[in-house]
């Protein structure tokens, strides 16, 4: 028997499963609360939308939530022609959202750059173009995410130059229109910077560009949830054991007094963790222990009318 064949592959086993480990995103602590049993996502744009060269952020964005959303129904499609400005999908964007629910991931722009450089456009065109997405996705009670958009590989063009002068003043559009309608921010401009090697020509990202891309819509959606979509939850402290300190996370799905009291497993009221008020999403807080003799408790969420349990125990310190 070859043992040295079987250690490379071992070695190599490792490696690939630890590569892909690698690439998994840090999950919200808020996951476990998700209230509902299905993320839909909707993808709208252009080329970067649509994917090129067999590279797409779709496929990467739905591992994503599946990665973290256990037990949940993930959807993810798009609707996207390359070459369009904002002002030429104004047509099909009610046919891309029509029947749908949960979020819609808006990220288009780019064009709208090129055209505004050779002053086809207006960036007052821009800016009533993206109203309407904004605006049209909240009638139909979807979740916008709007996207900032990339800049081009300008080292050897004047034009791209000229062109990425506009990209700036359209993300800069795009962030106050994300704060003014109170919606969320997916800043991909700023994750790929201008390090053209997430790039595959002159604009459209490479795999590593699409992955990164996927992060930056994950993060954006997790936020959302957070922010919207929670049950009301308790988390198990951590460290348990404890000590003399230890931290409880817990979501809200409105805002609302939150009483944390620490009792004896006999039910016996032993000490006051947290008593304020929070608004909606997940909240962390560090309990201070101190002086509690060692063992076995129950800590007590009251929120809403609702009361959550879990145990905690308390170890001697050292």
């Amino acid at each position: 028997m070859d043992y040295r064949k079987i250690i490379y592959c071992c070695i190599l086993f490792c490696f690939v499963n630890l590569t892909a480990y690698a690439q998994l995103p840090s999950c919200s602590a808020a996951a476990r609360f998700y209230s509902k049993d299905s993320i839909n996502v909707t993808t709208f744009g252009a080329s970067t939308v649509n994917g090129v060269g067999g590279f797409s952020f779709q496929n990467f964005l739905k591992n994503n939530i599946q990665s973290c959303y256990t037990g949940v129904i993930v959807t993810v499609t798009k609707d996207a022609i390359p070459g369009e400005t904002s002002t030429q999908g104004l047509k099909r964007f009610p046919g891309a959202i029509a029947g749908k629910t949960g979020f819609v991931l808006i990220l288009i722009g780019a064009n709208d750059a090129l055209a505004l450089a050779n002053k086809t456009m207006t960036i007052g065109e821009t800016e009533a173009n993206m109203r309407y997405y904004i605006e049209t996705s909240l009638k139909n009670n979807l979740i916008p995410i709007v996207g900032s958009i990339q800049f081009f590989n300008d080292k050897n063009s004047q034009s791209l130059k000229t062109a990425n002068l506009y990209v700036g003043q359209i993300n800069g559009l795009y962030r106050r229109l994300a704060r003014d309608y109170k919606v969320y921010f997916a800043d991909i401009n700023r994750a790929l910077g201008r390090d053209f090697n997430l790039y595959q020509d002159f604009v459209h990202p490479n795999e590593a560009g699409y992955k990164l891309i996927s992060f930056v819509w994950f993060d954006a959606i997790n936020q959302a949830i957070d922010d919207k979509l929670l049950l009301i939850g308790l988390n198990q402290n951590y460290p348990n054991p404890a000590s003399t300190r230890t931290r409880i996370g817990f979501s809200l799905s409105q805002a609302g007094r939150v009483v944390i009291n620490l009792y004896s497993v006999q039910g016996k009221f032993v000490k006051n963790l947290f008593d304020a008020y929070q608004n909606a999403g997940y909240q962390e807080t560090v309990a201070v222990l101190n002086g509690i003799p060692p063992g076995v408790y129950i800590y007590s969420m009251q929120v809403g009318g609702q009361v959550l349990s879990k145990k905690m125990i308390i170890i001697q310190s050292y």
